[in-house]
C-alpha cells in the first residue's frame, strides 16, 4: 500500500491553482472592459469581450474539473485510519520543536491535548483542546500548534496574582478537608476550588491550570509568595508517573503534584 502524503496533493494543487486564479482574472479583466465600452457604445469591443470571456470560463471550468479530481482522488479517510496522517503530524512537531507525549490518536503538546480522529467510518478531524481545525495537512496543524504555543508563553502573565488564587484555593481546600492550614494539599483538589462550576472548568480547563502553574513554576521560589506575604511549596512526585506534567519554556519536564504554605518558625 502506498503511503499518502498531503504534501504530494498540495504540490500537485499548485499549478492547477494558479491557472483558476488566471482564468479568474481574465474574466474580471474583460467584464471591467463590457463596462467601460457599454458606457461609450463600443459593442465591437464588448462583443470581443464576450468571446474572450466565453474561452475564460471553459478554461476556468476545466480548472475547477481538474482540482476536483485530485482532490477527490485523496482519501483523507485512508489518510486517517491508515496512519500516514498522525505519523507526519508528529514527523513535523519534531521538525519544529514541539514536544509530544501519548499515543493512539491522544496527544499532550503541551498546554494542549490533541486529538486525531477518523476512520473508514468516520470523518477525519482534529481537536485542539475543544476546537476543532479544519485541516487535512499535518504540518499546517503542527505549525499552528507552534504558533499558539510560542503566543502563550509571550503572553503576559501576572505570577503574584495567579499565586494569590492559587492560596486562597488551597486554603479553601484546607477548610473543606477539615485539614490545618499548613498541610499539604493536592493540585487537583485545589483546581476544584479554583473553577468550581461545570461552565468555569469550561471556560478555564486542567490544561489552561497546567499552563498557568508551569509559568509560576518554572519562576521559582521567590514567585511562591502570595500577596499577603505567605510562602508556598510545591511538592513533586518522585515516580514522575502521577501529578500535573508541565513544561517550561526551554522544554524542562517536571510534575508537580501538591502545594502547602510553609509555617513560619
Amino acid at each position: 500500500m502506498n503511503r499518502m502524503n498531503y504534501e504530494e496533493l498540495y504540490g500537485a494543487l499548485q499549478p492547477l491553482e494558479k491557472s483558476l486564479k488566471d482564468s479568474a482574472a481574465a474574466v474580471t479583466r474583460q467584464q471591467k472592459a463590457i463596462q467601460k465600452n457599454t458606457e461609450t457604445g463600443n459593442l465591437t469591443e464588448v462583443k470581443k469581450s464576450l468571446e474572450a470571456i466565453a474561452d475564460a470560463t471553459k478554461t476556468l471550468q476545466e480548472g475547477i474539473d481538474a482540482v476536483r479530481d485530485k482532490i477527490e482522488a485523496f482519501d483523507t479517510k485512508a489518510y486517517f485510519a491508515g496512519g500516514d496522517f498522525t505519523k507526519q503530524l508528529l514527523e513535523s512537531c519534531a521538525e519544529k520543536g514541539v514536544d509530544v507525549r501519548g499515543e493512539t490518536g491522544v496527544y499532550e503538546m503541551f498546554p494542549f491535548k490533541v486529538r486525531i480522529i477518523g476512520d473508514e467510518e468516520h470523518d477525519s478531524e482534529v481537536w485542539i483542546n475543544r476546537k476543532k481545525l479544519p485541516s487535512f495537512r499535518p504540518s499546517y496543524v503542527a505549525e499552528s500548534i507552534h504558533a499558539d504555543q510560542v503566543k502563550l508563553y509571550n503572553a503576559k502573565f501576572n505570577e503574584q496574582t495567579f499565586m494569590s488564587e492559587l492560596a486562597d484555593a488551597y486554603e479553601l481546600a484546607c477548610l473543606k478537608s477539615n485539614a490545618r492550614i499548613g498541610s499539604t494539599q493536592s493540585l487537583d483538589k485545589i483546581y476544584k476550588f479554583l473553577a468550581p462550576t461545570a461552565r468555569a472548568r469550561k471556560d478555564y480547563d486542567k490544561q489552561a491550570y497546567a499552563f498557568d502553574l508551569a509559568r509560576l513554576y518554572e519562576k521559582g521560589t521567590d514567585a511562591w509568595i502570595s500577596k499577603s506575604g505567605k510562602r508556598y511549596y510545591f511538592g513533586t512526585s518522585r515516580d514522575g508517573k502521577s501529578g500535573i506534567r508541565v513544561l517550561s519554556s526551554s522544554g524542562v519536564e517536571s510534575f508537580i503534584n501538591t502545594l502547602k504554605m510553609v509555617m513560619e518558625q
